[in-house]
């Protein structure tokens, strides 16, 4: 598949350059900062709800804290993106929010007030929200530069989420979750920090400026409906990764249930992420897209309607093949329209619509919902989220499905 689009000239100097033993080491660094990160993020995000409702927080309370911070992520993911491509610092960048997002995450333990939490969840997701954007722009240059794909790099992470989801649900008693922030920390703020300071950079000489390509990018009327779906797919995410844990729990199941059906949601990403290549070359992104997003439209019906813990478990397999394919093609997607030395800003944008803007919404109305009408609900609002992505892409992305070969 071949995207054609304008570019101003630029010259892309990595520390990879072409020697095939310096890209391997590279690729080698982002599989295993992949797999630390997503570990970290296997240890707290299954089980951070279910730690905030047995300190007491009603499901107001947890929409609220779950929303506050991808509002944050509007503002820093950008920031952080912009900063690390306008000084070319995406190692000290990486690393410096890897080890502050860690050691933040540690201050959850002492509190019960719902008012220091949600302070905390802020700087939480200050330094947080930037990471993956600026890792994804990396390899993607990488990538392409040792003729691999991005999702056999990808897969790593998804390895490590399967491995922590599933193993702390069999570990984790409700009456101690606090082990989630010591190895959330010791994964990210001590081993991804550390491998932050290795990964290849990415620089470029007569790079476009950070106002001139921000404005191309949200010029683009295809770029501007793919960041409104992204928008209202993350509305629908937020109720599904904030109360997925709660649904199981509410319908009778276990812990180790929780853990199951995070595990089986990350374990049908393996073989889609490491078949991402194949799919890319047979179909456009706008087609991948378009066909995840109706997907999550069929699970999160299927799930709100499930009367048990165990179907729940069964339907987030159908989850995993979604977010593999959307997220494969769209880092492909983003990468491929971004102006030269702002892949990391473009990704950034990215995020702030899907994690940010998106997540934030979501995670409100999802939390009402629960409170008041239940978790049937908060998924077949996500279902409805989804569905408005699918509609709004479908017809704001031909243009530049034209542009594909």
């Amino acid at each position: 598949m071949t995207i054609i689009h304008t570019q101003s000239p630029s010259t892309l100097i990595t520390d990879t350059q072409t020697d095939p033993a310096v890209l391997k080491r590279g690729l080698l660094v982002a599989k295993s900062y992949y797999f630390f990160f997503c570990v970290a993020i296997g240890c707290l995000m299954p089980f951070l709800n279910v730690y905030f409702k047995s300190r007491g927080l009603t499901g107001t309370q947890i929409g609220w804290l779950s929303s506050v911070p991808p509002l944050v992520a509007l503002v820093a993911g950008p920031m952080w993106g912009a900063i690390a491509d306008r000084w070319q610092i995406h190692r000290g960048v990486l690393a410096l929010c890897s080890f502050a997002a860690g050691m933040v995450s540690l201050l959850f333990i002492p509190f019960y007030s719902f008012w220091i939490i949600l302070i905390l969840s802020i700087a939480f997701a200050w330094f947080r929200s930037p990471i993956l954007s600026i890792v994804d722009s990396s390899v993607m240059v990488l990538v392409k530069q040792a003729d691999d794909n991005y999702g056999r790099q990808r897969v790593w992470g998804t390895i490590g989420f399967v491995l922590a989801a599933y193993g702390l649900g069999h570990w984790l008693s409700r009456a101690d979750l606090t082990l989630i922030f010591w190895l959330y920390a010791g994964s990210l703020g001590v081993f991804c920090a550390g491998l932050g300071f290795l990964m290849p950079i990415n620089r470029v000489e007569n790079r476009v400026g950070i106002r001139q390509g921000i404005g191309k990018l949200l010029g683009q009327r295809d770029y501007l409906s793919f960041l409104i779906a992204a928008m209202f797919l993350g509305m629908g995410a937020a109720g599904y990764n904030g109360f997925l844990g709660l649904a199981i729990l509410d319908l009778g199941g276990t812990e180790q249930q929780v853990g199951m059906g995070w595990a089986a949601n990350a374990l049908m990403e393996i073989p889609m992420m490491y078949l991402g290549k194949y799919w890319s070359a047979r179909y456009s992104y706008n087609r991948l897209i378009l066909g995840s997003l109706s997907g999550y439209v069929l699970v999160w019906i299927l799930i709100g309607l499930s009367p048990t813990p165990i179907l729940i478990v069964v339907c987030t397999f159908g989850i995993g093949i979604c977010f593999a394919i959307f997220w494969v093609s769209t880092v492909g997607y983003v990468s491929s329209i971004a102006p030269p030395g702002l892949g990391a800003t473009a990704q950034a944008l990215m995020g702030a619509a899907f994690g940010g803007l998106g997540q934030s919404l979501g995670s409100v109305v999802a939390g009402y919902l629960w409170d008041g009408v239940g978790g049937k609900a908060v998924f077949l609002f996500a279902a409805f989220c989804a569905l408005l992505a699918a509609l709004i892409f479908g017809v704001g992305g031909r243009t530049y499905e034209h542009h594909q070969k």
